[in-house]
């Protein structure tokens, strides 16, 4: 044993060594492909903040040393959204070697520059944590959540906090005259107004695929081309000029136009853009002396240009998302119901919706192939559907949608339908109600589905079983010809012996007209009883469709019996019927129950061929099984059934007898079933076996009986 298992054990430890060599290989260039990624992101964040730095700078008032928008803020933020919290310390590192760099060359101590970095790094931590603490998965401007999660806690909560530290820190140092509030008030303000506008740009254009860009249509460029010409045109109005007091308005809102295009047309990334450009446009000309913004002093400049930029840009921004979330419901949309008709339309299947008192259906594209209609209108008046519908069962189906809308339950049959080129389809429509607040059906939504196919192979299947079944019925009484030739002998012998009785009493005179009339009576019974068995026989031998009607339990078991009492007799099988009174009566086909009932009476008596005679005892019970239903037994007191053969017994070709076919007790179960009845077997505890099958009462027998 331990030779035969070494080399397994060998090769299954190659294979898990392989297995984590490769894994590891995976694993270090995984890595290697992060540290590349945040290598790079370190080296972006590192140059656009000395960019931003510079570009502040630049945006200064003179001769007060006011920024009215500080892009490092920002950018640093949008660095952090976009990155893992476990790169955070390099991005931080990389922002630091930049805002030295910046800030560095005017002069500034370098206590002072290394608590701005520490108020500027706040801030965007601040705005992070919060921001990702709040949104528990990927952040998207694209979402409304996610965007005025942003408004409220990336830009002024974190922007309002910092400013404290950020004011405190110039008093502390001494870098500066101006007041504690005034200080708080600037910072906070460029902060905002850096945030509100950068790191939606920054975010958006670094998230989105740059592929969709430059994959837009010609109309779509025009459009962009249009928007760009004119949001340039009313920027220019502010360039080159001083503003009058009566004009200044109008030009202050000339780009509003432009901002609500982008925003609608081209979502956060659009919209954030041209913010971008309008900011930078109105300071850069505001700091000239330019524009609507120019007031008295530097401070009343920048203030002008911080809030009126910050209020537009917020509702602007928040638009921006709506419209984009709304754009990718519709599309998650569409693509959902594309998938579901393509589902529906592999699966043969067509949705409908109905409202309920219109006088028109919406049909798919599926519902209107299979129903044979055709044209680009979806709606189909409920006339011309109930037209489509076999005349046949054209009444069921309005029956059906009654009283699903009725009673709010499921809708659910199957009809045929004859198209407009006369072709027969089978169609299994399915159907749910919807209600308002107050419980009022209003809607009907389903689907049509074509079971053509599977109705043809039912019916085939149905008539294979009644060919195999009449093969069997013919079978059983094969075996049962000696006693059934015994029984019709008996009367044939009997009417033989009357009949030359009778002409012998004819020749004797004077005639005995009562013995006569006696030994008529007696061939006039025995007549009636071999044509009451041929009868049994050409019923059982009867090869045609299953015939449903209203049926006798009590009657059935006891055609049967006597259809079986010669071979009873002849077995020397002892026969208890315990029959039950006042049983209502049951649908269903006479000639497959009583051909059920045989098999198991045969069954039952070819157990107990090899058990002694005084054990011979046959029990047929009819009796109620539970309300609505009726169950009859067949208990036998022969060798019994192994326990693990029980449900074997129903299998096709399954038998237990050396000569069986085993499909007896297979038809069996499928006549009963179709009968909406149940078939099953179990051990007796002093031997032999019981087999029970129960069968539905019927509804209308039901409300007559006693």
């Amino acid at each position: 044993m331990t030779k035969r298992r070494a080399p397994v054990k060998v090769a299954a430890g190659w294979s898990f060594t392989a297995q984590l060599e490769q894994t590891d290989r995976r694993s270090d260039s995984m890595r290697t492909w992060l540290s590349v990624r945040i290598a790079w992101l370190a080296l972006f964040l590192a140059v656009a903040y000395y960019a931003g730095a510079q570009l502040g700078l630049a945006l200064t008032f003179k001769p007060y040393p006011l920024s009215a928008f500080w892009p490092p803020n920002a950018i640093l933020l949008a660095a952090l959204l976009l990155a893992r919290p476990r790169s955070w310390p390099v991005l931080l590192a990389a922002a630091l070697a930049a805002h030295l760099a910046a800030e560095l060359q005017g002069g500034v101590p370098l206590v002072m520059v290394l608590c701005w970095f520490v108020s500027n790094a706040f801030e965007a931590l601040l705005g992070v944590i919060l921001i990702r603490r709040l949104i528990q998965g990927p952040f998207r401007f694209t979402r409304l959540r996610d965007m005025v999660l942003f408004l409220a806690f990336g830009v002024f909560v974190a922007s309002f906090v910092s400013s404290f530290l950020d004011a405190a820190f110039v008093k502390i140092v001494g870098w500066g005259t101006a007041e504690y509030w005034d200080l708080w008030r600037a910072r906070f303000l460029s902060n905002v107004l850096a945030a509100l506008t950068l790191t939606p740009f920054i975010v958006s254009w670094s998230t989105e695929r740059f592929s969709q860009f430059w994959r837009l249509s010609v109309r779509r460029w025009i459009e962009t081309g249009a928007l760009s010409v004119g949001l340039a045109i009313s920027l220019s109005l502010f360039s080159g000029q001083e503003m009058q007091l009566a004009t200044a308005p109008a030009l202050l809102y000339a780009p509003l136009p432009f901002l609500l295009w982008a925003a609608v047309r081209f979502g956060v990334r659009g919209a954030s853009t041209v913010l971008v450009l309008t900011t930078l446009a109105a300071t850069l000309d505001a700091v000239h002396g330019h524009g609507p913004f120019v007031a008295a002093s530097a401070t009343d400049s920048a203030l002008g240009i911080q809030v009126f930029l910050i209020v537009v840009s917020i509702p602007l921004l928040a638009l921006a998302a709506v419209v984009q979330e709304q754009q990718q419901t519709k599309e998650a949309l569409r693509e959902n119901e594309e998938r579901l008709n393509l589902a529906l339309n592999a699966a043969q299947m067509g949705a409908w919706d109905w409202p309920i008192g219109s006088g028109a259906v919406t049909w798919s594209p599926e519902s209107r192939s299979m129903f044979g209609l055709g044209g680009p209108d979806r709606n189909v008046s409920v006339d011309v559907f109930f037209n489509l519908v076999h005349a046949e069962d054209r009444e069921a189906v309005k029956d059906a949608l009654a009283r699903a809308v009725r009673h709010g339950t499921p809708y659910e049959i199957e009809f045929r339908i004859v198209r407009p080129d006369g072709t027969l389809r089978w169609v299994m429509g399915k159907g749910k109600t919807l209600s308002n607040t107050a419980g009022r059906a209003i809607r009907m939504v389903g689907i049509n589905m074509d079971i053509t196919e599977r109705k043809s192979a039912d019916i085939e299947a149905e008539q294979q079983r009644q060919h195999v079944s009449h093969l069997t019925r013919a079978a059983v009484l094969g075996e049962l010809s000696g006693a059934l030739a015994h029984e019709l002998n008996q009367p044939l012998t009997a009417i033989l012996s009357n009949s030359q009785a009778a002409q012998r009493l004819l020749q004797n005179v004077p005639l005995d007209l009562d013995e006569l009339q006696e030994i008529l009576q007696d061939i006039t019974s025995a007549d009636k009883r071999a044509g009451e068995v041929i009868r049994r026989l050409r019923t059982l031998l009867k090869k045609g469709e299953a015939q449903h009607q209203l049926l006798d339990l009590n009657a059935i078991v006891q055609e049967v019996v006597e259809l079986a009492h010669a071979d009873l007799v002849a077995r020397n099988i002892e026969l208890l019927t315990r029959m039950g009174s006042g049983f209502p009566r049951v649908l269903g086909d006479n000639v497959q129950l009583q051909q059920v009932l045989l098999n198991l009476v045969r069954n039952a008596c070819d157990a107990m061929d090899a058990v002694a005679l005084p054990r011979r005892k046959l029990t047929i019970t009819s009796a109620i099984h539970t309300p609505g239903l009726l169950q009859v037994s067949v208990a036998d007191r022969g060798i019994g059934i192994a326990g693990t053969d029980l449900e074997k017994l129903f299998e096709p070709f399954f038998s237990t007898k050396p000569q069986g076919m085993g499909l007896g007790l297979s038809i069996s179960r499928s006549v009963i079933v179709a009968h909406g009845g149940r078939l099953w077997a179990q051990n007796n505890a002093d031997g032999g076996a019981t087999f029970y099958f129960t069968l539905p009462v019927s509804a209308e027998s039901s409300a007559r009986a006693p």
